[in-house]
């Protein structure tokens, strides 16, 4: 999908929520078509994270009213929403997947956040071959939840890749192919 480069999505907080208003908005098709958002009757409904690759990118201008927030304050006025998930965690894995080149859409998950769709394509005429669960390396990964997120992504016919972010902000990716459930128990002796 090629977009015109001084194409700007201007996003509106409504409520906590970003809204790309359509009439506002007269390339909001080109960015949908790009992967951002959901339509819904007069506006494009966007991800957090979304918005904040989109201001990185500095495809993007998010307005309060009619004043301009930065990325930082974006940033702090979601910090409740970074105790629910690492928002910031999120974000990395999401530009990481896109400067790869391939098209990364958010998902309304919180196993499987970030969907994938091969290089080259768009969500509007593919679907996306892959489903993105994201682990940090210093916290601990609950096993049922990765068997939940591989039987999703096995009903719905999609890979799943794990995404592991070290402390640093580097990921590693691994896919897996089959998950193994048996039952262990540690003995701990004190010597």
């Amino acid at each position: 999908m090629i977009m015109i480069k001084e194409a700007r999505l201007k996003i509106r907080l409504i409520d906590n929520n970003m809204k790309a208003i359509k009439r506002e908005n007269p390339y909001w098709r080109a960015f949908y078509a790009s992967g951002f958002g959901i339509p819904r009757d007069d506006y494009l409904d966007l991800h957090p994270v979304e918005v904040l690759y989109l201001l990185d990118q500095n495809r993007a201008v998010v307005l309060e009213d009619s004043r301009i927030l930065s990325l930082e304050e974006l940033l702090e006025r979601y910090s409740d929403e970074l105790t629910k998930y690492d928002l910031w965690t999120f974000f990395i894995v999401y530009k990481d997947i896109r400067s790869r080149g391939y098209l990364a859409k958010m998902r309304n998950s919180n196993l499987l956040p970030i969907e994938i769709y091969p290089r080259g394509s768009s969500p509007l005429e593919s679907r996306p071959f892959a489903f993105i669960a994201i682990a940090e390396a210093s916290k601990a990964f609950n096993l049922n939840d990765l068997v939940r997120a591989f039987e999703e992504a096995k009903n719905e016919g999609v890979k799943m890749i794990i995404a592991l972010v070290d402390e640093l902000g580097d990921i590693a990716y691994y896919s897996v192919d089959e998950t193994l459930i048996e039952e262990t128990t540690l003995k701990i002796f004190k010597r």
